[in-house]
């Protein structure tokens, strides 16, 4: 009796290290993300300050104020657009590779004006219905292309 009760403080002793083990792993990847998002966000804040800063300056140069006004609005609103849609595309880049071929059901494909990949639930005439997360999406079928999950290395 002893020497089972001497065996399972170990394996308690053993199991806490374990967790405590991956409770560390866990914080230090969550740690790396943070300081990674925050590196962006300086960059992009940096790009923002010297496209504003000669914003300024082209306003003080030009007559025509409105050039200037449509110029500093694609900057801030359609820049961030672009940003989020170049990490999107460079993310569904990393998890799938394109094969092509025929659209069947059960294949997982990708759509061409989001890049979002679903699985073909069923196909009506010349539209696919994918499963993507929760929610069936009608789509086109020209406007799809078979993927696989990439191979890791």
């Amino acid at each position: 009796m002893k020497t089972l009760l001497k065996e399972n403080e170990a394996l308690q002793k053993e199991m806490r290290q374990v967790l405590e083990k991956e409770t560390h792993q866990q914080e230090m990847e969550r740690l790396r993300l943070q300081n990674h998002i925050a590196a962006d966000k300086i960059i992009y804040l940096k790009d923002m300050e010297r496209r504003l800063k000669a914003m300024v300056i082209e306003w003080r140069k030009t007559e025509d104020k409105e050039k200037v006004v449509n110029m500093i609005h694609a900057l801030l609103f359609k820049q961030k657009e672009k940003i989020s849609s170049e990490k999107q595309q460079k993310k569904g880049n990393e998890k799938f590779e394109e094969v092509g071929g025929d659209i069947k059901v059960g294949l997982k494909v990708r759509m061409a004006q989001n890049r979002q990949v679903g699985i073909v639930k069923e196909i009506r005439g010349k539209k696919a219905v994918l499963q993507v997360g929760v929610m069936p999406i009608t789509v086109d079928l020209k406007s799809l292309v078979v993927v696989k999950d990439r191979e890791l290395e």
